[in-house]
């Protein structure tokens, strides 16, 4: 009997299909066995226009559901190959979500609307005065020019699709928007969120299928950002930090960083952090005391 939905992704580059070969797709897989899905990656653009190649690839997640593969499944969910899955744990991320809904994590509410913007005022005071600053939900949107009125955020990495339902309101906003810029801009997040939320199906999932590590990383392992700075107070913390630890290595501390923050995850995001830091993570720890130092 064949499978009605699918998990898909999109590895564009040698260097991103080898990333998620090497660190995704087994568990990946085991996670769709478990429970009833197809596995496709697509490897390759879908589309191939002068103005698809004029911006980032994360564009092409609005096509999914226009191409023919995706015609025979119910659900589509889409993962972004930055995603390490908590096979172990995870629960089926479409059940509870209503065919019409697309399932998607609040980004300004993980890990409560609170802390968020605790973390929004660290991440601004590290990257300094060039960072753009959206401290709500309607800035966020705002800020690209679309209309106010909505005070959460579709983080775009994880979303539950259904072909038969959501094909329009992505296509939309794929002909419908431009690249405003570079990353902080956060390619397609913006409008996607904003068209998703003004079309009114959004159902909201629990905010462990989509963990930013980015996010976990400034909340509670800020001595880890010493790292781009050995010279700076947060590099000289972090080296005394590694000496009472009886000489770990900060690569050490984050791994069992890393690998703490995948075990309270069902879906763990890198969210644009370095390709290389995925292999940090123990995928095959079952225990919390297997992170300890």
């Amino acid at each position: 009997m064949r499978c009605t939905k699918a998990i898909v992704t999109l590895a564009i580059g040698t260097e991103y299909v080898r990333a998620w070969e090497k660190c995704c797709k087994t568990h990946w897989q085991q996670y769709a066995n478990r429970h009833a899905y197809d596995l496709v990656c697509i490897d390759r653009p879908l589309d191939t226009t002068a103005r698809a190649q004029q911006r980032s690839p994360a564009w092409q997640k609005c096509l999914v559901l226009s191409q023919v593969f995706s015609h025979q499944y119910e659900r589509i969910v889409w993962i972004d190959s930055d995603v390490l899955i908590n096979a172990q744990s995870a629960p089926d991320i479409s059940a509870g979500v209503p065919a019409d809904k697309v399932g998607a994590v609040s980004m300004y509410e993980q890990p409560t609307p609170a802390l968020y913007m605790q973390v929004l005022s660290r991440m601004y005071e590290y990257w300094g005065r060039a960072a753009m600053r959206n401290y709500t939900a309607d800035e966020y949107h705002t800020l690209w020019g679309l209309p106010s009125g909505y005070n959460q955020v579709v983080q775009s990495g994880v979303l539950v699709l259904s072909p038969k339902h959501h094909r329009e309101c992505l296509e939309k906003v794929y002909y419908g928007y431009e690249e405003k810029g570079g990353r902080e801009w956060h390619m397609e997040m913006r409008p996607l969120s904003y068209e998703l939320q003004h079309a009114g199906v959004i159902h909201w999932l629990d905010g462990r299928f989509n963990t930013m590590w980015p996010e976990i990383l400034f909340l509670h392992y800020p001595f880890l950002l010493s790292q781009k700075s050995k010279r700076s107070r947060g590099g000289r913390a972090l080296r005394e930090l590694c000496s009472r630890l009886g000489g770990l290595s900060d690569v050490d501390l984050k791994r069992a960083a890393m690998t703490n923050a995948f075990l309270n995850s069902y879906f763990f995001h890198l969210g644009g952090g370095e390709l290389a830091d995925m292999q940090l993570v123990n995928q095959g720890c079952t225990s919390f005391l297997e992170c300890s130092l």
